[in-house]
């Protein structure tokens, strides 16, 4: 018996326990289950794995960056300074509680995929298949489910699986039923910004039917804003900035206690650099766990459930409206600064930096809706609007992200502060009341 305890403690607290050993199991169970040739089940589970521990490099160096920075402006401002961006919030999420988000993330799949086979309207069958995302949310219910109701173990994963779940079911049929006139019914959207495009359509709706010169697509922009389609780049622009203003807040004689002989300017500036590398490599480690781990997830749900269609990421809505998009990420950047602005002149207690991740793909997706239903004044008061709250509900979920909160990172996205915030508010209202 001692002999099986220890190999079962070996499995469990050793092996599941590491998220790259465990992704790279899950992705060997769904090759081998379509009968996926030896070579490509042993690329697939290389690159998971390895795909994983160059994510995990790159947060440890996002993580080493803002983390000194921000608790800097915490300790002298008395504030907690957040920026939202959900690679870097992932990261270290999953290093407090690997084991139960991917359990959740597992079992929840599993039980979405049963739900959408029991459907029995053909506009609701939609296979939920962005991986960051649903890993993303599975975070973000991990942490705040743990946080709110006190839940471990087996309890938090079944309860944040089946809200997963739900969530991954029922919210496509939103962004399918809104642009189905404009996109066809072959896809469908798969991201946090299902209730965004509901917001970018409503807005829309404000100018009623717009003439033809009124569509995006015919107003001419600066061929200079498509440099923020690169995350990267934006970063580099981005980030320095942001440290420098928070190095003007403290004053240059705090900002020295971390950058010692080197230049305070110089060192903020540098961080900041830093900053946007370690996402760089951070996106490269999602791109190459994603692009092994996906097609295991896909093959299943296609031959489980006939009829179905995929939900996916938001950038396969942009070439449908370029400029509409590129108008709600306009839209969506005076909104991320004014709720910047606000929370510091209005004393918060949380400070909400603009995040990179809400002002384009938010902004961008939210925008493609806002130009197809009122042309670019819809896709601009879209991008507007949407940014505002999700920045804006950052400053009340920061709080419940337990492990989560005080680190100066959050998950982001529109859905977050429009549909899960008022989620969780119930659900503590009502654990109040039990």
């Amino acid at each position: 018996m001692d002999i099986l305890a220890s190999i079962g403690n070996f499995i469990i607290f050793q092996v599941l326990d590491q998220a790259p050993i465990f992704l790279g199991i899950i992705t060997l169970v769904g090759l081998l289950l379509q009968k996926t040739p030896a070579g490509e089940v042993f690329e697939g589970v290389i690159k998971t794995i390895v795909g994983m521990l160059i994510l995990n490099a790159g947060a440890d160096l996002i993580s080493n960056t803002i983390t000194p920075v921000m608790q800097l402006l915490n300790d002298v401002v008395g504030v907690n300074g957040v920026m939202p961006m959900n690679e870097a919030a992932f990261a270290v999420g999953m290093s407090t509680m690997s084991e139960t988000v991917v359990s959740i993330f597992v079992l929840g799949f599993i039980i979405h995929l049963v739900m959408v086979f029991l459907m029995p309207k053909k506009d609701m069958k939609n296979v939920y298949l962005t991986a960051h995302m649903m890993l993303y949310l599975a975070v973000f219910l991990a942490l705040s489910i743990n946080c709110i109701l006190g839940l471990q173990g087996m309890p938090l994963i079944v309860t944040c699986a089946i809200l997963a779940a739900l969530y991954w079911t029922f919210t496509p049929a939103i962004p399918r039923a809104l642009g189905k006139k404009y996109f066809g019914e072959d896809f469908t959207l798969g991201h946090a910004a299902q209730f965004g495009t509901l917001i970018g359509a409503l807005c829309g709706k404000l100018f009623g039917k717009h003439a033809e010169d009124e569509d995006a697509e015919n107003i001419k922009l600066p061929g200079g804003l498509y440099l923020f389609q690169d995350v990267t780049l934006a970063l580099s622009l981005i980030m320095p900035i942001l440290f420098v203003i928070i190095g003007l807040v403290v004053g240059q004689g705090q900002v020295e206690t971390l950058s010692g002989s080197q230049n305070w300017a110089i060192f903020l500036i540098m961080e900041g650099l830093k900053f946007a590398a370690g996402v760089s490599i951070m996106l490269s480690g999602v791109r190459m766990f994603l692009n092994s781990i996906i097609p295991a997830f896909k093959g299943i749900s296609e031959k489980l459930i006939p009829n179905s269609v995929p939900a996916l990421d938001c950038p396969v809505l942009y070439p449908f409206s370029p400029s509409g998009a590129m108008f709600g990420f306009l839209g969506s950047i005076p909104a991320g600064i004014i709720v910047c602005l606000l929370t510091v002149a209005l004393g918060s207690s949380v400070v909400v930096f603009p995040s990179p991740i809400i002002l384009f793909f938010d902004g961008c997706t939210v925008g493609v809706f806002g130009n197809k239903y009122g042309g670019w004044k819809g896709a601009l008061l879209g991008g507007f609007v949407s940014s505002f709250i999700a920045h804006l509900g950052i400053i009340a979920l920061y709080p419940m992200m337990g492990s989560l909160f005080g680190t100066g990172l959050m998950l982001s996205n529109i859905d977050y502060a429009v549909f899960w915030l008022p989620v969780l508010f119930v659900i503590k209202l009502i654990a109040g009341i039990a």
